[in-house]
């Protein structure tokens, strides 16, 4: 059965569509809603059977664990122990935003959310939308990213009806997400804090927050175990249905066009202007914020395209563009430096 698909405005929800979706989380449905990052796939976290929805709908691995969305404190001690008092400061400071910390879980909580570990990813959206539903359930919901699994994250609705319209209860409509990248995700169970995922926030951003954070986005966890500590550290990613190439030389980027006409190049504005072909712009390349907010939307926009594959450039690794340059090396299916090795790449595919 096709989703129900209401329409809301993120800043003033309308009490009637969050009650409307309200009921559907705690009938233990389904519901695509936004938050200041990216759509979110959520359901009752307190249910293992609603939470197998989200699995099932994603077509994600059993062993890759959800994020769960709270809208108070009160809502955090329910499925959390052991919070050190220096990170619940912290989050009175960071919270509501794109800040996942991962936490000692309590028992309460489902072995399906976390995939058998025991800590839990938990965050406060900062959008009005996420935080009226989930109060209004009267529970917290696990919700990753809203899309088939290794697919680009969905930051704008018309994407979530297209790609999940026949496999969820329910979609709230809000047009484009906010930041347009998922949070940050930090582990606070060890120090010093280590960064699992980067987001929105980079290290030095949340660094008077959280103090010094290490990094540590390995594939697995430090015992040799299979099973990843948070979302985007082991699966592959946010990659479109075609292959994208980034072309670490900025002179052979521009240089495409005079090479192939079959690719579609992604770019900041500076970089693609002047360029031939029906190329794809990422904005301003001086507001890494304006790229990382078009980033997803760009790999969908490549996939409407006729080319044969798509190339990106390298962006700034400061601020937002650690986690815009990390999406963009995770969904690449190959890096490449040099016009020979292109060349053959083309023609292999």
């Amino acid at each position: 059965m096709p989703a129900t698909v209401l329409k809301v405005d993120q800043n003033k929800p309308d009490p009637v569509v969050v009650n409307a979706a309200a009921r559907v989380i705690t009938g233990g449905g389904t519901v695509v809603f936004p938050t200041e990052t990216v759509y979110g796939l959520g359901a009752n976290a307190l249910s293992a059977e609603a939470c197998r929805k989200i699995f099932s709908a994603k077509r994600r691995p059993a062993d890759n664990p959800l994020i769960i969305h709270i809208c108070s404190m009160s809502q955090l001690d329910s499925i959390c122990r052991n919070v050190p008092d220096t990170v619940r400061t912290a989050m009175e400071r960071i919270w509501p935003g794109p800040v996942t910390l991962l936490l000692e879980r309590k028992q309460l909580v489902p072995d399906i959310v976390t995939a058998g570990l025991p800590t839990v990813a938990v965050r406060m959206p900062a959008n009005p939308v996420a935080l009226a539903l989930i109060e209004r359930s009267g529970t917290p919901i696990a919700a990753p990213s809203a899309n088939i699994a290794t697919r680009p994250s969905i930051v704008d609705s018309s994407d979530a009806i297209k790609e999940l319209g026949n496999v969820v209860d329910m979609i709230l409509d809000a047009g484009r997400t906010y930041f347009g990248i998922e949070s940050t995700i930090v582990d606070v169970t060890r120090k010093p804090y280590v960064m699992l995922r980067p987001g929105v926030y980079s290290p030095d951003d949340l660094k008077p927050f959280l103090g010094e954070i290490a990094s540590d986005m390995r594939n697995t966890k430090e015992n040799g175990s299979q099973v990843p500590l948070a979302p985007g550290m082991k699966y592959t990613h946010y990659s479109p249905n075609k292959p994208l190439i980034l072309i670490t030389d900025e002179e052979l980027f521009r240089k495409i066009p005079s090479i192939t006409c079959r690719v579609t190049l992604i770019g900041t504005s500076q970089m693609i202007r002047g360029l031939a072909g029906d190329n794809i712009s990422l904005g301003d390349g001086e507001n890494t914020y304006e790229v990382a907010s078009n980033l997803f939307k760009a790999f969908r926009e490549l996939e409407d395209k006729t080319s044969l594959a798509g190339c990106i450039h390298p962006i700034s690794e400061k601020g937002i563009g650690m986690a815009v340059m990390n999406r963009i090396g995770k969904a690449a299916s190959r890096t490449i430096g040099s016009e020979t090795d292109l060349r053959q790449y083309l023609d292999s595919l």
